[in-house]
């Protein structure tokens, strides 16, 4: 029996060995393009690309974008809302209106649903989510927590495609929010603020889960995936809400501008990778977007995460702190002025 020991363990080195190789390729692969996600290159976060690459990430969406019987629409939508323990009540339409899952994971509410506040100066919740982490960035380099009870970090100028502190005023601090949203959450997102649209980004990224139970265990999760990103003003200064994508890659939709949703289409290749031609920019002088408080923009067909970034004077306050669960409206931030 020695010998299937044997076979075991030369299989195994092997495998290690396949495996290790193909870590120092992508290594090598993300050093040659600059790293332009700044990412931390770890096993862990190489691993996780390996277990959840974008062609998996597709078989997930396929799943999730097929067509349901009308016949079991109601009853399998409402098991599947049992078990995410979703709110059927808030529903726009009925449950046998949704011809997909990935249908009823971006889900309409009634009108009236949330409410919102549109105090001067504020900052709502974009979405109904947890608070991973949020505060002022003073780190130079613009490494922020990217679930802060647990440590885990990620960079916003990889994130952005920009560095959102080069251009920060005398009194005014630089501000951020992470948020997640649960399979189990209303998966639209909003506008944080009466904001000012004059430009966006779509990084081409992976689909790793974005739960706390990886994000708080791997750094860069939030800056490899896929996301949308919207950057203009707001009172306080600039504003950047990302959209960060996870199982289904291309499950990020927009509502906001039909002529951002044209621009800002899925691509081909890997931001992070490549750095070229997976980042969309508006054309140049195109008009701006004007957003009120509280307006939907877009949503997920399937897991997600919200990234707000913004500038406000030096002396305003958050009204969360991470671990707190919050909802569409809800105010996070203020500031007097």
């Amino acid at each position: 029996m020695w010998w299937s020991y044997l076979a075991i363990g030369v299989l195994f080195v092997t495998l290690a060995a396949a495996v290790e190789w193909q870590y120092q390729r992508y290594w090598k692969q993300i050093a040659a393009a600059g790293n332009p996600a700044e990412i931390g290159v770890t096993r862990l976060l190489f691993l996780l690309c390996l277990l959840f690459e974008r062609e998996r990430a597709h078989w997930i969406a396929s799943i999730c974008d097929a067509e349901l019987p009308r016949v079991i629409r109601a009853p399998l939508l409402w098991t599947i809302a049992k078990l995410l323990s979703a709110d059927i009540s808030e529903l726009k339409a009925p449950l046998d209106s949704f011809a997909s899952i990935g249908d009823f994971f971006s889900r309409e509410l009634r009108e009236g649903a949330r409410q919102i506040d549109i105090a001067p100066g504020a900052v709502v919740s974009p979405a109904d989510a947890r608070v991973l982490a949020l505060g002022s960035v003073s780190d130079p380099n613009g490494r922020v927590a990217q679930v802060e009870v647990k440590g885990t970090t990620f960079s916003l100028p990889g994130l952005l495609g920009t560095d959102p502190m080069l251009d920060l005023r005398p009194g005014m601090s630089l501000q951020y929010v992470a948020l997640h949203l649960g399979p189990g959450d209303y998966h639209r997102f909003h506008a944080p603020a009466q904001f000012r649209i004059s430009s966006g980004k779509r990084f081409s990224g992976e689909g790793l889960p974005v739960s706390p139970l990886v994000t708080g265990r791997a750094n860069d999760v939030l800056s490899v995936n896929e996301r949308v990103v919207l950057s203009g003003d707001w009172s306080g200064g600039r504003m950047h809400l990302v959209a960060v994508g996870a199982a289904h890659v291309r499950g990020i939709f927009l509502e906001v501008d039909d002529r951002l949703a044209r621009e800002l289409a899925p691509s081909d290749g890997l931001y992070y990778l490549d750095g070229r031609v997976t980042c969309t920019e508006l054309p140049p002088g195109a008009a701006s977007v004007q957003v009120a408080p509280g307006s939907m923009m877009g949503g997920f067909r399937l897991g997600s995460a919200i990234v707000c970034v913004f500038e406000a004077p030096a002396d305003s306050e958050w009204r969360v702190a991470p671990g707190d669960r919050v909802r569409v409206g809800q105010q996070l931030f203020s500031y007097e002025g």
